[in-house]
């Protein structure tokens, strides 16, 4: 009898992934036109050329206003500008998101941490942080706290939506289980270690019961689900990492890096989170079982709104008594101006006593 072909790899469309969730944003802003209300508005703070910032920036406008929500891109010439900007956003009771497109300063050092950019990450208040990015959020993060003054937390955007991914590929979480232990028996590893993608993500695996083996340029650090992170030794190599993994996450921001499919075993699911692909697709496919989604983008769109309606709902309210307040501030400032030009006896006795001597003065000179 002839010997059965094994089933290879499949390459998964992000777009697929993102469509439900694009659906539930359309389906709550419906229902708040509905009501009257207008759709959360998220704005974009753009300050340099680069060239996966602006698609992003574009990407990003075009998929909310398609999906109902409102967006604004604000081009800010300096760099300088930006925090000004940020803060001016914050305190903005109509903006419910606030998103800035990196990078800027790049590893340019700050007084206030260890790159301007990084500053400016924590500038965003937690209410507007559509990317999740934040010290509050991160920290939260870090420690497994998934409530923040008894609302949920917002997960960085782009880990976030490796996360969905998985959970739709049948098989990686087990649904049967509580939360906090779906990913048991599940090693992970994740080739990235930035403070955008490849740390959350690893926290956010690690949260949900799996074994995550970090790998950076100069290091492999493994989360457990216990919140644990230990410093490998040498024995402990990229190879070996991914050579035990059920799942690898592929996140290098260089054009010359390959992961050797070799090391690749059946049934893994290959995540590539880089701009650049990072893992051959044609040698990877070859692999029997492989599962690969070659990118992430649209899902993380599709997460950032998401995100901003989580924002819209959870702190709306607040941003509403403070426009609110701002009002009545202003109402009792122009009443205050209003009355400070008349509102004294003594500036009424003042002016009267003046307008009769102009116009005895007048009335002798005829």
């Amino acid at each position: 009898a002839p010997v059965p072909k094994p089933i290879l790899g499949v390459c998964v469309d992000a777009g697929v992934i993102a469509k439900p969730f694009r659906e539930e944003i359309k389906k709550r802003v419906k229902e708040l036109t509905e009501k009257g209300i207008e759709a959360p508005l998220l704005v974009g703070l753009l300050a340099n050329n680069d060239p996966a910032a602006v698609k992003y920036a574009e990407w990003t406008g075009k998929t909310c206003r398609n999906d109902g929500l409102r967006y604004e891109l604000r081009n800010i010439s300096d760099p300088l500008d930006v925090e000004r900007a940020l803060i001016d956003a914050n305190e903005d009771p109509r903006v419910h998101g606030v998103i800035v497109y990196y990078p800027i300063f790049g590893q340019i050092e700050s007084f206030s941490g260890e790159s301007q950019d990084d500053y400016l990450r924590d500038t965003v208040s937690y209410k507007n942080d559509v990317e999740g990015l934040c010290h509050t959020y991160r920290t939260n993060l870090f420690r497994n706290k998934r409530y923040i003054e008894g609302k949920k937390c917002v997960l960085p955007c782009t880990a976030l939506s490796v996360v969905k991914i998985l959970e739709s590929v049948e098989g990686v979480y087990d649904l049967t289980l509580p939360v906090g232990k779906r990913l048991e028996k599940q090693v992970v590893t994740v080739i990235n270690r930035s403070e955008i993608v490849g740390r959350p993500l690893a926290a956010m695996l690690a949260n949900d019961g799996a074994d995550v083996y970090s790998i950076d340029i100069d290091s492999i650090f493994r989360f457990t689900k216990n919140g644990r992170l230990t410093k490998c030794d040498d024995t402990v190599t990229p190879e070996s990492c991914v050579r035990q993994s059920s799942i690898v996450v592929t996140g290098v921001p260089t054009k010359a890096y390959r992961l050797p499919t070799e090391w690749i075993k059946k049934h893994t699911v290959v995540v590539n989170v880089s701009t650049f692909k990072n893992v051959d697709k044609e040698e990877l496919l070859g692999i029997e079982g492989v599962t690969y989604i070659p990118q992430v983008g649209k899902v993380t769109v599709a997460m950032l709104e998401r995100n901003l309606m989580r924002l819209f709902e959870n702190y709306r309210n607040d941003k509403e008594e403070k426009e609110g307040d701002g009002e009545e501030a202003e109402v009792v400032k122009q009443e205050q101006a209003s009355s400070s030009s008349w509102g004294s006896p003594m500036q009424i006795y003042t002016a009267a006593i003046v307008t009769v001597l102009l116009a005895l003065t007048i009335a002798r000179s005829k």
